[in-house]
């Protein structure tokens, strides 16, 4: 009998492991990252093409602030995966932690892209001007764009955690919810293409413009 409910028991736990990888917010989040792919990649390509046929149009020195941002992009992924394995220990305090040194680090990132453009701008770089320089701004822009969406929800997530804080009721609530560590799952993989992205976009103006 013992092991009938047993075999029940793991069916269940093997089924439940099956819908969430199914989950279809992972289908939704999935063909939004390819779209945005799509988007960057294409806005790339265009780029490069402009670049052929005007290689040596322009003289360009990368921001500092940019480079130190492609630091603490870096960073940031880092301590999100932190905060993904606190969940999965229960470890509130951990958790709060590296969700909310995250989010410090996504408000300097986007302190750091503001201040490069004004370095570029303070130099003569405008966006209606060099057609180069235009590029610069119209995709690390978008790219600020996706960052900008993704703090609102990574300062949700803070909410969240803040709210379990000091209450063992409620992290117990919290992290027996698989739902709610399928919200840090699905960020984390939303943060780490933004930072992807990121790394991408930089590497293609540093050795291009």
């Amino acid at each position: 009998m013992s092991d009938k409910k047993t075999g029940k028991a793991s069916q269940y736990l093997s089924d439940k492991d099956v819908t969430e990888a199914q989950h279809p917010l992972k289908t939704y989040l999935f063909f939004a990252l390819v779209g945005s792919s799509i988007l960057f990649l294409s806005l790339v390509f265009i780029y490069f093409i402009w670049l052929n046929h005007n290689f040596d149009s322009i003289v360009f020195q990368m921001p500092k602030s940019f480079i130190v941002s492609t630091v603490v992009m870096i960073t940031s992924s880092f301590t999100l995966s932190q905060s993904l394995k606190a969940f999965k220990n229960d470890e509130t305090k951990q958790l709060l932690i590296t969700l909310s040194l995250t989010f410090f680090l996504g408000i300097l990132f986007t302190g750091l892209q503001i201040f490069g453009w004004k370095s570029l701008y303070e130099k003569g770089h405008f966006i209606d001007g060099e057609a180069g320089y235009a590029f610069l701004y119209v995709i690390t822009g978008l790219h600020f764009l996706h960052v900008v969406v993704g703090l609102f929800y990574l300062f949700y997530l803070c909410l969240k955690a803040f709210d379990n804080w000091n209450d063992p009721i409620k992290a117990l609530v919290y992290f027996s919810n698989s739902f709610e560590g399928l919200r840090i799952d699905l960020f984390t993989s939303y943060w780490h293409f933004v930072d992807i992205m990121w790394i991408v976009l930089f590497f293609t103006f540093l050795f291009t413009l």
